[in-house]
């Protein structure tokens, strides 16, 4: 089996890999681009000027990808949990600052749009990306409806075991928004976590929405740069959001 990575962290490739998984699985919604306004919620308008001088095709596509984070948001508060497979990553963009192939932070513009308009007053992050959350926890750093599990761990177990700690310990929420950061995967850079992780991830979040937040839960796409199994790792992931089975996230590897 021939191994593949991206050459460069955005590549058409790995929305690819996940859509042709996700679409016989999921219904695919089309979302509108992000408006200035949208940003300003979450950015400063400086920073929204750097990223229009990186040109006109990347500031479009930026606006997308918010947008496409602002969908899923709408769609979990109002009709169901939802996914958002978009490009560029968002979780290292803080309030005036750009980096490491994040723009806008998709997660936090989404989440912010909530918190504005009242939807919901109390919300948990949930960032299992291998990369810290710094932009998230930056923008959300001094307000207390917001509380952020960003996880760092060497070893799976451990890691898991985490996770499952914090969402126990979380505060009721009105919503838990999830970063979803597939560069973990033994194969990816990350080298710890295994498909069916991936599938435990998401069924921890699943039953803790039904627990402590109504209910109410979306996702968005960060990291996660081994195409082979990339498509695998996020339906897997899908699979544990709708709280299916693991022997559902079994699943062969990318053709």
């Amino acid at each position: 089996m021939t191994r593949y990575y991206t050459s460069v962290a955005e590549s058409p490739y790995r929305v690819k890999a996940i859509y042709n998984r996700l679409k016989d699985h999921y219904p695919t919604v089309i979302p509108r681009p992000a408006t200035r306004e949208d940003l300003l919620r979450a950015h400063t308008d400086d920073l929204i000027q750097k990223v229009q001088q990186e040109g006109r095709e990347t500031y479009q596509t930026a606006l997308l990808a918010a947008g496409g984070a602002l969908c899923a948001a709408r769609l979990a508060v109002f009709f169901h949990p939802a996914f958002a497979v978009i490009r560029p990553p968002g979780h290292h963009a803080g309030r005036d600052q750009f980096g490491r192939f994040c723009f806008f932070n998709n997660l936090a513009i989404a989440v912010k749009w909530l918190l504005d308009k009242r939807f919901i007053r109390r919300v948990i992050i949930v960032d299992f990306d291998m990369h810290c959350a710094d932009g998230t926890r930056e923008i959300f750093a001094e307000h207390p409806g917001v509380s952020v599990i960003d996880i760092w761990a060497k070893d799976r177990k451990l890691y898991l075991e985490i996770l499952q700690t914090e969402l126990a310990r979380a505060e009721p929420a009105d919503l838990i928004a999830v970063s979803a950061g597939f560069d973990l995967y033994v194969q990816d850079w990350g080298g710890i976590l295994e498909t069916a992780d991936f599938h435990q991830i998401g069924l921890l979040i699943h039953r803790t929405a039904l627990e402590k937040a109504r209910g109410r839960y979306f996702g968005v796409l960060e990291g996660g740069y081994y195409l082979n199994d990339l498509g695998k790792n996020a339906l897997a992931f899908c699979q544990g959001l709708d709280g299916k089975d693991s022997a559902s996230a079994a699943l062969p590897a990318e053709s």
